[in-house]
């Protein structure tokens, strides 16, 4: 009887536990969604302030028969830079830019074959 009532303890705290933890499992995914669905927000804020400023940027833009035009009125003439003039601009990864690897823990990708993972996708008006 002390054997069975011991066993019943210890499955019992085991329940508990794993209860415990596939809880808090989810509940941080929560937190990672909702602060992902934050992060979205703002970099789409950005790129529609972006988008709003390059169109109107795109309405003050003259012709360039009109810019031709007026700087051959003020005689300005343009030239071709040389080889030595001119300068390549390469796109190079910046520290800070360069993002490190993630490693998920083991727990972490325990509780994920057994959660199922929302997944959305970006609907266009």
């Amino acid at each position: 009887m002390i054997k069975t009532r011991f066993f019943r303890t210890i499955l019992g705290i085991i329940f508990c536990a794993m209860f415990a933890l596939f809880y808090a499992h989810q509940e941080v995914e929560i937190v990672k969604a909702g602060l992902l669905i934050n992060k979205n927000r703002y970099k789409v804020s950005l790129l529609l302030d972006q988008y709003r400023s390059l169109v109107y940027n795109l309405s003050r833009l003259e012709s360039p028969e009109r810019v031709e035009n007026t700087l051959f009125a003020n005689e300005i003439s343009l030239s071709m830079p040389g080889a030595r003039k001119t300068r390549g601009f390469g796109r190079r990864r910046l520290a800070k830019e360069v993002e490190p690897e993630r490693k998920e823990s083991f727990l972490g990708r325990l509780f994920d074959r057994f959660a199922t993972k929302a997944e959305a996708k970006v609907v266009k008006d």
